[in-house]
């Protein structure tokens, strides 16, 4: 049987998701795309900004060191609490010898404190990088971060989804996940930035157009 594509399970999941959250992400979702908030992340034909974050093992690493292994995918994403991205980061994962076959280096970025990216590393045999942009600065300079509302974040808190432990600040802000394809100058190739944050740039696309530009 062929594995199901990450739109079909990304489409398996928003079935799943029940109330209140389809309702209050319906509303985030409509109040991203009211507000504009894509046209604000960065896009192709920018640079990427400089930046020094730790890896989920403890290792600080830097942009340049990381764009000489380009072209780099960027992956920005929620957390692992969040189903989407859960299933986001299944699919990068099953996909990555075809990522880096095709010249790539996968790179996932969560705000998420507390060792949470190690603990998914380890569980889910991950091989790939994830950096942790504590406090979301560089989701910031990307253009992607956004406020909870406080009805979501009243939900969250009621399930025990409490994001002052899951990113050791009570912020309340997330990224808009993005993928971005970025290239050894420290271009932006491709910028795939959706308020729809229920679906995401499947591997497939990725491996394409990883291949388009070698």
């Amino acid at each position: 049987m062929k594995k199901p594509s990450l739109s079909e399970v990304l489409a398996g999941w928003r079935e799943k998701v029940g109330e209140p959250y389809r309702s209050l992400n319906d509303q985030v979702v409509a109040r991203l795309i009211e507000s504009e908030a894509a046209s604000r992340a960065l896009k192709a034909g920018d640079k990427c900004p400089d930046f020094a974050l730790m890896t989920a093992e403890g290792e600080f690493v830097r942009a340049e060191e990381l764009i000489k292994r380009a072209p780099l995918v960027l992956s920005f994403y929620r957390g692992v609490w969040c189903p989407f991205c859960s299933a986001e980061l299944e699919a990068l994962h099953t996909a990555e010898p075809e990522i880096k076959a095709a010249g790539g280096t996968l790179i996932a970025i969560s705000p998420e404190a507390g060792g949470l990216p190690l603990k998914v590393k380890r569980e889910r045999g991950f091989g790939f990088e994830i950096l942790c942009d504590l406090d979301n600065g560089l989701a910031l300079a990307f253009g992607l971060v956004h406020a909870i509302s406080n009805e979501l974040r009243e939900a969250f808190s009621n399930d025990g989804t409490l994001f002052p432990l899951i990113y050791g600040n009570d912020s309340w802000f997330l990224p808009i996940p993005a993928t971005y394809i970025v290239g050894r100058d420290g271009t932006i190739l491709h910028a795939y930035v959706n308020p729809e944050f229920r679906e995401r740039l499947d591997p497939e696309q990725i491996v394409k157009l990883l291949r388009a530009l070698a």
